[in-house]
């Protein structure tokens, strides 16, 4: 199936699960393709490839011994050249794939990407889950945001490195304004650990671009178009968008904050004969997307980041905190233990936020739970009599 042509000339294809682009004269390929990759004059197709083996069962894609199956596969079945075809690999489903262009002037971008963080989305600098040496196999998983990006000029070997920078940005910033998890620490998510990015240009065009950071329209171009991109296929995979974000849970995940924590603090906090789990449960997820509690959390939220980050102190961040929190129990009394030794890490401040946060609003389900019944007797009391 044609899904349409690049800013390249280039058509589009996709079938085998694969999404292939065919080179219809000379281009320019830098990348991080796993066979072909680095900078390439003598490409003549890339393509981007479906390897989720399906619930349950074990990728292939990255073992021992792969190599020949897939220069078969790219031979027999894709109908390209192995030996001049870089590629790249991910667990999304071609049809969640986003393609957007843009011009300006004479000079046309065109971004696709597949994207997905539910498997090694994760946050730049955190503790590494492998390690490389003389080549030896790691063994990684493909969740994967893989980003192609064509540009219809002449690009220089410098401007198209520039242009991986643009384009790795521009992943990062859709990822911060989804406020996306990383899935090993409590920070934003800035990626996956297996992503892959093409440029590639026409080496036939007489329009020679030799700068493509943010500050010119061809950069504008590739940030806008890949960040939009990112963000659409994340969409599309699963469900990764401005709605399903706007949530209590969705903010407080990557601090460990799940259902199961709050039905442990209803279990310390409930006396003998008072609980009632699963109208708790149901009345806190009522409370998951109100307005003005996601609000208040993101603030909570933000100011745990701040304080991690080394922009705000454990003092101030629990002052921050207390305001919040009394803002969210309103008429309710709170009793909090938030206070700080001067020497406490910010993990520890952090912990103790989490564990304030979870303790408030849990006892705000549970009063207001037990008021409802107790207003309901005494309605039915009245009655009776």
């Amino acid at each position: 199936m044609m899904l349409g042509v690049t800013a390249t000339g280039d058509p589009i294809h996709r079938y085998h699960r694969c999404l292939v682009v065919p080179f219809s004269g000379p281009r320019k390929v830098i990348s991080t393709a796993m066979e072909h990759g680095g900078y390439q004059e003598n490409l003549t197709a890339i393509f981007n490839q479906d390897v989720n083996p399906g619930p349950g069962r074990l990728c292939e894609h990255m073992e021992p011994g792969q190599q020949e199956k897939m220069q078969s596969f790219i031979r027999e079945e894709l109908g390209l050249a192995p030996d001049t075809v870089a590629r790249m690999a991910t667990i999304v489903s071609m049809e969640s794939a986003a393609i957007k262009s843009e011009t300006y002037d004479i000079l046309t971008v065109t971004a696709i990407t597949t994207a997905s963080l539910e498997v090694n989305g994760g946050r730049i600098g955190e503790k590494a889950t492998s390690y490389e040496k003389n080549g030896e196999y790691i063994n990684l998983r493909p969740g994967t945001i893989n980003s192609m990006v064509f540009v219809s000029g002449n690009m220089t070997q410098g401007c198209m490195a520039r242009a991986m920078v643009t384009a790795t940005e521009a992943k990062t910033a859709a990822c911060q304004e989804l406020m996306a998890s990383s899935l090993y620490s409590t920070g934003i998510a800035t990626g996956s650990g297996t992503d892959n990015l093409m440029i590639i240009c026409d080496s036939e065009s007489t329009n020679r671009l030799t700068y493509a950071g943010k500050h010119g329209k061809l950069g504008e171009l590739i940030g806008r178009l890949v960040r939009d991109t990112v963000k659409e296929s994340l969409n599309q995979h699963m469900a990764l968008n401005p709605v399903t974000q706007h949530r209590l849970f969705a903010r407080m995940k990557r601090y460990g904050v799940t259902e199961g924590t709050f039905f442990k603090k209803f279990n310390e906090l409930s006396h003998k004969g008072q609980r009632d789990f699963p109208k708790w449960i149901d009345r806190l997820h009522r409370l998951d997307q109100e307005d003005e509690l996601v609000t208040m959390t993101s603030l909570y939220v933000h100011l745990m980041d701040q304080l991690g980050w080394g922009l705000l102190s454990g003092s101030e961040a629990i002052n921050g905190g207390v305001i919040i929190l009394k803002q969210i129990a309103k008429d309710q009394s709170i009793n909090l233990d938030l206070s700080t030794k001067q020497h406490e890490s910010a993990e520890a401040v952090i912990q103790k936020m989490v564990n304030s946060f979870v303790t408030t609003l849990s006892e705000m389900v549970m009063v207001n739970e037990i008021k409802t019944n107790s207003e309901g007797e005494k309605k039915s009391n009245e009655k009776t009599v």
